[in-house]
């Protein structure tokens, strides 16, 4: 793997499980952080952890005060897409680069499109939505940021998000999407899953975010009287051998690992539980990784003392697929420690 791909792979990381700081800079004012959920330095993921934070809210039928709604609208570039921060929202929003990370992406657009379906925001979303679609390359996937390689993670999460507008798997959007992700499934005779981009070896976090946006959006609605199939086994399709593969790692291990390490990776973790609830099945994965994460939600969503909004909304999430109470997710009341966090 070369050095570029490998530390994409790592800023993909950290963009797409919305790992925060705990240090606001001092660029940031009131009119740039005023409704935003954190205190924690929002450069690298206030799009992405607005979107998750509000999501997890309105899954909990909890509507999210308008100065949440409202920050997030400001963020919106001219052109519908979004990038991680604009500190000055007075100015047009910069170009897509894919060597520095900065200007407009994929993943904070999606996530933002997402939450704007979920509040009522259609118009914003659609223009999310539709500077989305205009950015699917040809072989059907899309990149981060404009002008580089596309991935399976970002497919993952645009797929996901077309979807909540055009919920139609028979629409050449979602086909061209599926086949392209179809074409980075790994074998089941070498344990299944997703590579990252063509040629890569199994990556955990694009099988649990290329998985998500095959079978569901957010947010999910689990049913607590319709109980989950068993785990899934390994076939010829991309959702069988990505379930499968996810499904064994999650089972076995409690979690998925972290792409940087052999540390636990709660977020790629929850984004698979809520694939499996949306997909019906994994019952034994979901039940093992929902019972990792609340043994940890204490040390995820609220390090050393700070309330971490993307991991809050994910567990919100997770909490409604998996009907677990979200005042109390391993001792952790998901819904008020969230509130409090706004700015």
């Amino acid at each position: 793997m070369s050095k570029r791909l490998s530390t994409a792979i790592v800023a993909l990381a950290a963009a797409s499980l919305a790992i925060t700081a705990v240090i606001t800079p001092a660029y940031a004012d009131s009119s740039a952080t005023f409704g935003l959920y954190g205190r924690g330095d929002a450069t690298y993921d206030g799009v992405f952890r607005q979107s998750l934070a509000i999501l997890g809210l309105v899954a909990n039928d909890v509507k999210p005060n308008k100065a949440a709604t409202t920050w997030l609208l400001k963020q919106q570039c001219a052109d519908g897409s979004f990038q991680a921060y604009r500190t000055d929202t007075t100015k047009p929003c910069a170009a897509s680069d894919p060597v520095n990370y900065t200007g407009p992406d994929t993943n904070s657009t999606a996530l933002a499109l997402s939450a704007l379906m979920a509040v009522g925001e259609v118009s914003s979303a659609a223009a999310a939505g539709a500077w989305l679609t205009k950015q699917q390359n040809k072989d059907g996937g899309w990149p981060w940021y404009l002008g580089a390689s596309t991935d399976s993670a970002s497919t993952g999460l645009v797929l996901s998000a077309l979807m909540t507008q055009e919920p139609n798997r028979r629409v050449p959007t979602y086909r061209k999407a599926a086949s392209y992700l179809s074409r980075l499934k790994i074998p089941c005779g070498n344990g299944g899953g997703i590579a990252f981009q063509k040629g890569g070896a199994v990556d955990n976090l694009s099988t649990a975010q290329g998985f998500f946006g095959l079978v569901a959006t957010l947010p999910v609605k689990g049913s607590s009287t319709r109980p989950l199939a068993a785990n899934p086994a390994c076939g010829e399709s991309t959702k069988a051998a990505a379930g499968s593969y996810l499904a064994m790692k999650i089972t076995s291990t409690g979690s998925l690992p972290s792409p940087m390490g052999s540390d636990p990776d709660y977020g790629s973790t929850g984004f698979a539980i809520l694939g499996f609830v949306a997909n019906s099945n994994g019952r034994q994965a979901v039940t093992k990784g929902t019972g990792t994460l609340v043994a940890n939600a204490l040390d995820y969503a609220v390090p050393e003392g700070a309330a971490a909004p993307g991991p809050l909304g994910l567990l919100l999430l997770v909490s409604e697929a998996t009907k677990n109470k979200p005042t109390n997710f391993g001792g952790v009341n998901l819904i008020t420690t969230l509130q409090q966090s706004q700015q």
